[in-house]
């Protein structure tokens, strides 16, 4: 199922509408839009409608937050009216208790079976991952999929090679060259997210949206595990980069193994509670 309507096509006479529009025959004067927006673009006017600020354009960081609280649809951002966006649908709601078992219950696979994730799968987490929140709304998590078997084993090898100065790493650096591999443990596949150097503190954009698909592949029935030992080599080695063709201007902020579990789990393990201050 489509998440949203095609876009308006330029030209059109939704294309040509200002940034932020009101309908003021479906407006109640609610002020939500108002209250809602973080950029401060509407204001309440004289007659108790929104007004849109000259230089909406420039400031909005295209969040949705008006247009996705007005309850009339008496508003649209950017061309996109109310009818062009994905309902809640109330019945797909989870109860507390479901999601505090579904968020409990993912686990770090390290034993996967011998076959690739469809990617039509992966191309639904990573829908699902585009909704994570990012700093301003910049949204500028890439996402690559290695999948390649040849690469994939070139991926460790390129990671016991940017390690092994590092004596912390030992084990897992001798156990590969023993033929076993603690790096990626035999994932087919593995995520990998990567965005501009720098920018608006990229790498929680990368790893909240790497935890977003993390869950998403979760809720599919797939395994997941951290590659630390990957990301961790991938900011010291050029020739990883150069190996998963990352632009010179990117950095790879984080990964996740990736494929169908070998192994099913039927109860949560215990974890320790952490320290809690409430000041």
């Amino acid at each position: 199922m489509p998440d949203s309507k095609p876009d308006t096509k330029p030209g059109s006479a939704r294309a040509t509408e200002p940034h932020i529009a009101i309908d003021l025959s479906l407006c109640n004067k609610d002020g939500l839009c108002i209250s809602e927006c973080p950029a401060f673009l509407l204001t309440r006017g004289e007659d108790k409608f929104p007004v849109v600020a000259g230089d909406a354009a420039e400031r909005c960081i295209m969040c949705g937050h008006c247009i996705a609280v007005c309850p009339t649809g008496a508003l649209s951002l950017a061309g996109r009216h109310a009818d062009d966006l994905i309902p809640l649908r109330p019945e797909l709601d989870m109860s507390p208790e479901a999601v505090e078992q579904f968020m409990r219950s993912r686990r770090s696979v390290r034993r996967f079976r011998n076959k690739p994730v469809d990617r039509e799968l992966i191309r639904r987490c990573i829908d699902v991952a585009r909704y994570a929140p990012s700093g301003v709304n910049t949204q500028p998590v890439n996402w690559i999929i290695a999948e390649d078997p040849d690469l994939m084993v070139a991926l460790v090898d390129l990671t016991t090679k940017s390690l092994r100065r590092l004596p912390y790493f030992m084990p897992y650096l001798n156990a590969w060259a023993q033929g076993i591999d603690l790096i990626l443990r035999g994932a087919p596949q593995l995520v990998v997210a990567h965005a501009p150097k720098g920018g608006m503190d990229n790498t929680t954009n990368c790893i909240v949206a790497l935890a977003h698909f993390d869950l998403a592949a979760h809720s599919l029935g797939l395994g997941t595990c951290w590659a630390g030992l990957f990301t961790h080599a991938a900011g010291r080695s050029k020739a990883i980069a150069s190996a998963l063709c990352i632009p010179e201007s990117h950095k790879i902020y984080g990964a996740l193994m990736l494929g169908k579990p070998k192994y099913g789990f039927k109860r949560l393990p215990e974890r320790k509670r952490p320290p809690v201050r409430f000041l």
